[in-house]
């Protein structure tokens, strides 16, 4: 009754509707729309999950047992969504991320809706949910006099929901046009005791606290090197350049997502270059040309070995080239990534690195940061630190992580060992070596 006191109140545009399994949510989305699109004839409005299929297998089958608990039949499933016989529709949206052939989600720009709601938003990528935000209020609403209302439903998620809804829900600073309600099994009183048990069965912690006490504060990685909280606060320290320029690149190649450059002030890195596969020829020029721009002598630009490294340090000279399996600096870590994994993760949580970049970028990175910078255990015959493996981070994220590797890259000028009339120059920057 809450959210749907919110979803009534015409200065709220965006409702957030999200805790444990079991609270409701799809009961809600569906009930919201089914009395929104008939009350005014002709609307147009949207469901979206991260895939069509996920939607016709929760959202219809939800849809239907609301419907019959109404005793409503002034509608038809379609191809495209559900059609009602008063001519308004209801759309269901494929919010899959596709990084190559649609990153920025352009094939919703043209889309038009009375108002729409995002399921399993946790799923869902940040610029989908920036993008649709845009396409609300554009059918009738004026005719209606409807405001434009986005519904967003989720459990717990570490990610952009955390960072817009959630933290500002509990700190008392969500936008005035926002709302945020927590919704648990235990609110539910028509939930059986059975799914309650099975919720309770849940054998991994971290899981269990999400979906059956809806905990968003819950664990990370037990071996995670990072706080969450600090690594959002990465894109609203004050931390100020101090005058160091360098670029680090990680250089997108076939079977990659993107080729990322950073280019650095000291602590303060600004993602400059963020792009989808370009070849060879073009990332030097790119490189080159950002050089130019910033006054980044050869010396202080870093990129990835793999591949294009090698090419770009023959007509690039003097570029250092990034190999992250070779012997660490110091001998506390099993390999030099690691090592400027553990460095970049003290900055993080000692509040000493700014991170400029766009919001959608801001919510992959936080993603990319929580997933890779987790330690594996210490060998036993080492002791070496290190951390996870580049296949164990792909497969947690669901695609390379581009940015944190350009981000550690930058690590490797504080973790090697300066001379003495260099590390003066670095001020009181903390230095290994």
């Amino acid at each position: 009754m809450l959210a749907y006191k919110h979803l009534a109140d015409p200065s709220k545009r965006e409702v957030c509707f999200g805790g444990a399994a079991g609270g409701g949510k799809t009961w809600l989305g569906c009930e919201w729309l089914m009395r929104s699109a008939w009350a005014f004839p002709g609307t147009r409005w949207f469901v979206g999950r991260n895939n069509i299929k996920d939607s016709r297998e929760s959202v219809l089958v939800t849809w239907s047992k609301v419907a019959q608990h109404y005793g409503f039949t002034a509608y038809k499933f379609t191809d495209s969504g559900i059609l009602f016989d008063n001519g308004s529709e209801v759309v269901l949206l494929d919010l899959t991320f596709y990084p190559r052939k649609d990153p920025m989600f352009e094939r919703l720009g043209s889309k038009e809706y009375t108002g729409g709601w995002i399921e399993e938003a946790g799923e869902v990528h940040y610029t989908a949910y920036e993008v649709l935000k845009s396409r609300i209020g554009r059918h009738l609403n004026k005719e209606y006099g409807l405001e434009p209302k986005l519904l967003i439903t989720c459990n717990p998620k570490k990610n952009w929901l955390y960072k817009t809804f959630y933290k500002p829900y509990k700190s008392g600073t969500l936008d005035s046009n926002k709302a945020f309600v927590q919704s648990l099994v235990f609110d539910n009183p028509f939930i059986t005791e059975e799914y309650i048990d099975s919720l309770r069965s849940i054998a991994l912690r971290q899981t269990r606290l999400r979906l059956l006490n809806g905990y968003w504060e819950y664990e990370g990685n037990a071996n995670s090197l990072v706080d969450y909280d600090a690594i959002l606060d990465c894109f609203t320290n004050a931390v100020q350049g101090n005058g160091q320029k360098r670029i680090s690149a990680d250089l997108a190649m076939k079977g990659r997502d993107h080729f990322v450059s950073v280019k650095w002030d000291g602590l303060v890195a600004t993602i400059s270059t963020d792009k989808g596969y370009v070849d060879a020829k073009q990332i030097e020029q790119i490189l080159e040309g950002e050089a130019r721009q910033y006054g980044v002598r050869r010396s202080q630009i870093v990129a990835d070995s793999d591949g294009l490294g090698a090419y770009l340090s023959a007509y690039l000279t003097g570029i250092k080239e990034f190999r992250g399996g070779e012997r660490a600096y110091s001998p506390a870590f099993r390999n030099l990534k690691s090592e400027c994994a553990f460095k970049l993760a003290e900055f993080i949580n000692a509040g000493k690195l700014r991170i400029v970049c766009t919001p959608e970028q801001q919510a992959e990175i936080a993603e990319e940061l929580e997933a890779c910078l987790v330690a594996e255990d210490v060998d036993n015959d080492t002791q070496k630190k290190g951390i996870i493996t580049k296949e164990e981070q792909k497969a947690v994220l669901g695609r390379s992580p581009d940015k944190f590797d350009a981000l550690n890259m930058g690590m490797i000028y504080y973790v090697k060992p300066q001379p003495m009339g260099v590390r003066g120059t670095l001020g009181s920057l903390p230095m290994q070596g």
